[in-house]
């Protein structure tokens, strides 16, 4: 509300009009539905303003001088606004678990997201920014759930945090998981070799208790979710047809130990990507281990996917292996993950992707965005909380954001918002370049909008530009 009689006085008639519509000055600001693709459905593009936007205002205030005085346009955060969490469904204070758990937090107030913190024998983290909040999500009506049946026995706690304009509010619960009295002992959940099948398949979910070699497994179309049990390795790849129509989710029980590697040396074959695709489909990966494929990490450039959890790990000879980590296709996520490969570590050519609390180790080799290796592809990379962290002592052959071939003028925009763009640098290691135009390459555009300007600008320092190129160039705007 427009406090004492602000509406109409000169000192802030054109204050107010900024805010009362669009202009140049808001359109650095992205709505909220183009920032929040999740799991849960298709966001619809909007040119509104961004209610968190909004919120950031209520919260902060805003003073403006007028005459002798002070005027104030001053929205505040309400208690009624305020997160809280009003249940813990699924769960209960002391409860022994032995089957799926579906948790969700039922909240009241204004809430941006949800997070959710496992420890104990097995360990998991999750962030819902949709309601209903869920453990591990939903896909609409599907639950899939925690899988106690699947975790290491022991104590549990699993905390709860409800995040939103008007500040947080946690909540803990504590369980165990274990058998009851008189119970049979089950099959060990790690190592071995399990006398049960191994997957056991149960209503489309195909869940794996034991290591494995399964080579360049065909996923069966009757497949819908397919589980990496706590302390499991698997060897090979997951080989989805490209005649599938129906979603798929490859979820780990643990982020750690829960593991799928490759099963012989280094081969340039998109068929032993760890998980590959051409069909167009909604991918789900979360929480699993994925390290040192034969090829890619995981190669889908025509499916919807929504990466969660996850880390992507390369840890042989440096510098040989083409183990790129995500090619996802338009409107795909990456977020909560760890990436740590020899080679670029997200393709900016099959589509929109949103990065999301995510950390990429910058190698000597590859680039951690990577615009092209020609002229092909489209893509526009909204950076809400990614750190990438320079890693060589002896140089890089990409920077940060690497436009590696082609010469037909083309365009990449990289919107930086929320939490933002950050730097860093491994001690004993240089800083790699910021932008780069490998050889040959022409007539390329990358395009930055927001951020902080100290680090978004491109100078001579931090763009690289290759032998017999011209015509490109780094334009920032909006930075602050």
């Amino acid at each position: 509300m427009v406090q004492g009689g602000l509406k109409g006085h000169p000192a802030t008639e054109g204050l107010l009009a900024r805010f009362a519509k669009p202009g140049p000055a808001m359109r650095s600001v992205p709505c909220r539905s183009a920032l929040r693709r999740s799991a849960k459905a298709e966001r619809v593009r909007g040119d509104t303003m961004s209610r968190r936007y909004w919120r950031q205002l209520a919260i902060a205030g805003l003073v403006v001088a007028a005459g002798g005085g002070v005027w104030a346009v001053a929205p505040t955060a309400s208690a009624d606004e305020a997160p809280r969490i009003t249940q813990l469904a699924g769960v209960t204070e002391g409860a022994t678990l032995s089957g799926t758990a579906r948790i969700e937090a039922r909240t009241s107030g204004t809430v941006d997201r949800v997070e959710f913190s496992l420890s104990g024998a097995s360990t998991a983290t999750w962030t819902e920014r949709e309601a209903p909040y869920y453990f591990l999500g939903n896909n609409g009506a599907l639950v899939p759930g925690w899988n106690a049946a699947a975790a290491p026995d022991g104590a549990y706690a699993l905390a709860v945090r409800a995040v939103g304009p008007g500040g947080t509010t946690q909540q803990t619960v504590r369980f165990t998981v274990g058998q009851q009295a008189g119970a049979p002992t089950p099959t060990p959940t790690t190592g071995g070799n399990a006398s049960a099948a191994n997957p056991s398949v149960s209503n489309g979910v195909a869940t794996f208790t034991a290591n494995k070699t399964i080579g360049k497994l065909s996923v069966p179309d009757s497949w819908s979710e397919i589980v990496i049990g706590a302390g499991v390795t698997l060897r090979g790849n997951f080989f989805i047809p490209a005649n599938r129509t129906k979603a798929l989710t490859i979820t780990g029980r643990d982020k750690q130990t829960s593991q799928l590697t490759g099963d012989g040396p280094h081969a340039k074959d998109f068929a032993r990507a760890g998980v590959t695709t051409e069909a167009k489909i909604k991918l789900t990966l979360r929480n699993y281990t994925s390290i040192n494929p034969r090829f890619y990490h995981m190669w889908a450039k025509s499916a919807q996917v929504i990466m969660s959890g996850m880390r992507y790990i390369d840890n042989r000879d440096v510098g040989s292996n083409n183990s790129d980590g995500f090619s996802g296709g338009d409107n795909s996520l990456i977020e909560n993950t760890f990436i740590d490969t020899w080679d670029d570590s997200a393709k900016l050519y099959t589509g929109d992707l949103t990065i999301r609390d995510t950390t990429i180790v910058h190698n000597r080799n590859g680039a951690p965005i990577q615009m092209a290796w020609g002229d092909y592809g489209q893509g526009t990379a909204i950076l809400d909380g990614l750190t990438v962290i320079s890693n060589s002592s002896n140089g890089y052959n990409q920077g940060v954001f690497s436009w590696a071939g082609g010469t037909k003028a083309d365009t990449r925009t990289i919107k930086i918002v929320g939490a933002g763009f950050t730097r860093k640098v491994n001690p004993g290691m240089v800083a790699a370049p910021l932008y780069a135009f490998k050889d040959g390459v022409k007539n390329k555009t990358i395009r930055v909008e927001g951020g902080d300007c100290s680090v978004v600008r491109s100078t001579s320092a931090n763009t690289f530009q290759g032998a017999n190129t011209s015509g490109n160039k780094v334009v920032v705007t909006g930075c602050r």
